[in-house]
């Protein structure tokens, strides 16, 4: 039995602990296979603090991770073939044989829409494409969530990076946190969905006790104290959005793809045709974000830009414009909002560096600063602290509703709901729907959550306030993946 910490160990193996949860997973899993699962995996969900629509733009984030996982039972078998349960009986039955990465073809429904098992079938792909097609067992799973799904929780990354977690083990591959984490990011746009690798490095590299700040090329978590005397609370606005079921989250990468690549026409930079983040071209700039701010809004003045006129601007037809810049779901589309994406971004890059800075502002000598003024901080400044924090959060969010687009009536119900109470929250996650995430004060929340559920959701949703405890909660940061395994 092995535990291993930092960024680039073997993921943890522990012995399996006794707990009710495990010991009904194992009993599905018996009574549907007629063995017991040889071992288990755990995938957390995560919150992103701050830092939203960036990671895919090169920005560093903010995550943590959630006590609500993804935990799968797993077994090996000696045909080449996947054999998928879950225990919630809305989700099919499902089996496939897989023998090459190529085979495996991943479709949405008649909707549009990814089947459950999709996302599954996302992480064996990777994971076969990993060890080159060279796979030695075949593999039964059973699943058992409690991420709300279509929740801004990650629901859905945890399940690729708990099917590429499960599979690789099995075939005995090597577990290195860092290469497994950019596996799944890579794996999960099998779905359709060009996402950013924020959900699958705090999946792999979260730390009890602390949010991380993540950075890219190479990818790094850094683990960020957060202040003692607060604590994050999330809250579901009951407006689902599955990120993969449309082309608005796409639409902005696209849009920001666009932004970066015109930003480096107009300053007459030299650089290929290749994709551009935004990140690449401020570095290729040499440019501050705050000056980039003003590029933008001396390069992108227009509200609005046509496809005709950036194909003008970068001096390219529309068929290279679709084949190099565009997805398959947005190659139709013909007016792109390039200055708006571009200012969320750069100034959401700002406040992530200024939440972290002030977060690191209240550590003295390594400890994180109480309340009762020991370690020389005093009430009032942990106060201050919080209140820029908060307020930090909250420009966050006024930029993913107004320049980003991406929220929903709900998300700015409990928005605005929180203010009045002088809690500062923000959208968690893609938008559209999901969840906010609130940096409340300790002693102010169970007030808080009693008041989330009086004023949305009883009187808002009309739901009974004993349910309503299901949709808000108070959390702190969570570790990462784990395999427990029954040998050990």
């Amino acid at each position: 039995m092995t535990t291993t910490n930092g960024n680039s160990d073997t993921v943890p193996i522990k012995g399996v602990p006794c707990n009710n949860r495990i010991e009904a997973l194992s009993k599905h899993f018996y009574d549907e296979f007629g063995c017991k699962p040889t071992y288990f995996v755990r995938i957390p969900g995560r919150v992103n603090i701050i830092g939203e629509h960036i990671d895919y733009c090169g920005y560093p984030v903010l995550p943590m991770a959630l006590e609500q996982d993804i935990l799968v039972a797993a077994d090996l078998t000696k045909d080449s073939k996947l054999y998928l349960r879950n225990i919630n009986s809305k989700y099919e039955k499902f089996d496939l044989k897989i023998n090459l990465f190529e085979d495996i073809d991943i479709k949405p429904d008649s909707n549009g829409k990814p089947f459950w098992y999709n996302y599954v079938l996302c992480g064996i792909k990777g994971g076969l494409e990993f060890i080159n097609n060279e796979m030695i067992h075949g593999i039964r799973l059973f699943v058992d969530g409690i991420i709300p799904p279509a929740s801004g929780l990650s629901s859905s990354s945890a399940l690729v990076s708990a099917a590429c977690l499960a599979f690789l083990y099995a075939q005995g591959a090597g577990l290195n946190k860092i290469e497994i984490a950019t596996l799944c990011a890579k794996s999960e746009r099998y779905i359709g969905t060009q996402g950013g690798g924020m959900d699958q490095a705090i999946a792999f590299l979260a730390e009890k006790y602390s949010a991380q700040y993540i950075t890219w090329q190479p990818l790094k978590a850094t683990p960020v104290a957060l202040p003692e005397e607060a604590s994050f609370v999330v809250a579901h606005s009951l407006a689902e959005a599955n990120k993969a079921a449309t082309n608005d989250y796409n639409r902005r990468v696209i849009e920001c793809r666009l932004a970066a690549r015109i930003l480096l026409t107009s300053s007459d930079a030299t650089a290929n045709q290749k994709v551009i983040t935004l990140c690449q071209a401020q570095n290729i700039l040499g440019k501050t974000l705050n000056e980039m701010v003003d590029l933008v809004h001396d390069f992108l003045p227009k509200e609005m830009y046509t496809k005709s006129e950036v194909c003008s601007i970068l001096n390219i037809d529309e068929n290279t414009m679709n084949n190099l810049y565009l997805t398959p779901n947005t190659s139709h589309l013909n007016e792109f909002k390039l200055k708006q994406r571009a200012l969320h971004v750069f100034e959401e890059a700002l406040r992530v560096e200024d939440f972290r800075k002030t977060c690191t502002q209240t550590t003295v000598n390594g400890k994180t600063a109480h309340s009762n003024g020991s370690n020389g901080v005093t009430k009032d400044a942990t106060e201050t602290t919080i209140v820029k924090l908060g307020k930090l959060m909250c420009s966050s969010h006024d930029s993913l509703k107004n320049l980003y687009e991406c929220s929903h009536e709900n998300l700015d119900r409990l928005v605005d709901i929180s203010r009045k109470m002088n809690v500062h929250c923000r959208l968690t996650g893609a938008g559209w729907g999901g969840c906010v995430v609130a940096l409340c004060p300790n002693d102010k929340v169970n007030e808080y959550i009693e008041m989330l559920k009086d004023e949305f959701y009883v009187k808002h949703c009309d739901i009974e306030k004993s349910k309503a405890n299901a949709y808000v909660f108070a959390t702190t940061p969570n570790y990462g993946a784990i395999i427990y395994d029954i040998r050990y």
